[in-house]
């Protein structure tokens, strides 16, 4: 019996759309079988495309999934399995887009086992993130190919401009001379391409790009050092304001912060973090039960490989050390409850309601029901395989 969708509860609502996406898949599926029976016949495809209402790229595209994914019949009447088994073993579980970016992902002739890599990532995301990582593989494959390109001779006229704006912000404006110039839109062009999660003003992404490049900048051990130390900033909270997340923070001693803020930065191992008790008396400063060793970054490196969320391209070097259980409500500084996090997915966690667990040592991520109504476990497959636990 059909329900009224107004008369379903809110995981009613989610739970139905989940099987209307399951038939529309199963639906698909017949539609490439009775097309494959009509090309074995011999039928005129000119008559089931105008049958079907679809233009020719479609009928096209379909073409290609039947012939890769579908069984066939060899000359004799005998069965043969699909050319690509894998894809078609999940074929229900794909939709017509996932089909159409492995079809593509297949004419690319990319590595031995790449198919199976992209497979599991269907399963989770949407085809958009499959075209992007096959041509991830793609680029990896070719890399050998790419020759290095002389920079341009340097030309003077570095210029910066600054002035203190209320509320701590900070207004800058100068010029850049033709090799920093180019150095720099190299470096923020690809920080600032347009992101479903992200703004879609152009300024504001070059805005948060160029924040990035300040959090790179931070780590690097090239940096001049000042009164004995490398350049660093303070936050000071009370212990109760950053266990509740409600209230405020200094930074460096003059510029408030939300104690949300607070919480998120407090992860970043260039911070020190001053937090105060009842009396206004030093607790914490920095210690390493709080912030993350070297020895911890670089394992974190080597394990995650750059952001650990879904789908984010982000090198290991953009990131933050981010805490799974956050260290003011009890979780330890140990790399089973740490994660690498770029900036932007570093505040939609701290934001949303996305869970995050360890799968066979490997960052898991589980939806909120609203984005992912079946809240299947993701990774994040453009730095590393999926994990066997999760493939399954």
């Amino acid at each position: 019996m059909d329900v009224s969708p107004a008369l379903l509860s809110d995981d009613g609502v989610f739970a139905t759309i989940a099987e209307v996406e399951a038939a529309l898949r199963a639906l698909h599926v017949r539609r490439l079988r009775l097309l494959a029976e009509v090309l074995r016949r011999g039928l005129d495809v000119d008559s089931y495309r105008r049958l079907v209402r679809a233009d020719a790229r479609e009928v096209k595209r379909w073409t290609a999934q039947v012939t890769l994914f579908l069984p066939s019949l060899s000359p004799t009447g005998q069965p043969l399995p699909p050319l690509h088994p894998t894809t078609g073993a999940l074929l229900e579980e794909l939709s017509d887009g996932h089909l159409t970016e492995l079809a593509r992902a297949i004419s690319l002739r990319l590595p031995e086992g790449s198919e199976e890599i992209l497979v599991q990532a269907a399963r989770s995301v949407e085809p958009k993130a499959v075209r992007q990582l096959t041509d991830r593989i793609r680029d990896r494959a070719e890399q050998d190919r790419v020759d290095e390109v002389d920079e341009a001779a340097a030309d003077p006229g570095d210029v910066l401009h600054l002035r203190d704006l209320p509320g701590g912000r900070l207004e800058f404006f100068g010029e850049l001379s033709a090799e920093s110039g180019a150095r720099f839109t190299a470096m923020i062009e690809p920080l600032s391409t347009p992101r479903p999660d992200g703004p879609r003003d152009a300024a504001r992404r070059r805005g948060e790009a160029f924040a990035d490049l300040i959090h790179l900048a931070s780590r690097s051990t090239d940096l001049p050092s000042e009164a004995g130390e490398r350049p660093h900033i303070s936050v000071t909270i009370d212990h109760d304001t950053l266990r509740r997340g409600v209230g405020h923070a200094l930074l460096d001693g003059d510029r408030h912060l939300s104690a949300a803020q607070a919480r998120r930065i407090a992860c970043d191992a260039k911070i020190v973090p001053v937090v105060l008790g009842g009396d206004s008396e030093v607790l914490d400063l920095g210690r390493a039960k709080r912030t993350v060793s070297v020895a911890q970054r670089r394992a974190l490196h080597a394990r995650d490989r750059g952001c650990a969320f879904p789908d984010c391209h982000r090198p290991p070097k953009w990131c933050d050390a981010h805490h799974i259980q956050h260290w003011a409500d009890g979780g330890p500084t140990d790399l089973s409850n740490l994660v690498l996090l770029c900036r932007t997915h570093h505040s939609l966690i701290h934001h949303s309601q996305w869970q995050i667990t360890t799968t066979g040592g490997t960052p898991t991520f589980i939806p909120p029901r609203h984005i992912g109504p079946a809240q299947r476990p993701r990774q994040n497959l453009l730095h590393r395989p999926p994990t066997p636990a999760l493939a399954a």
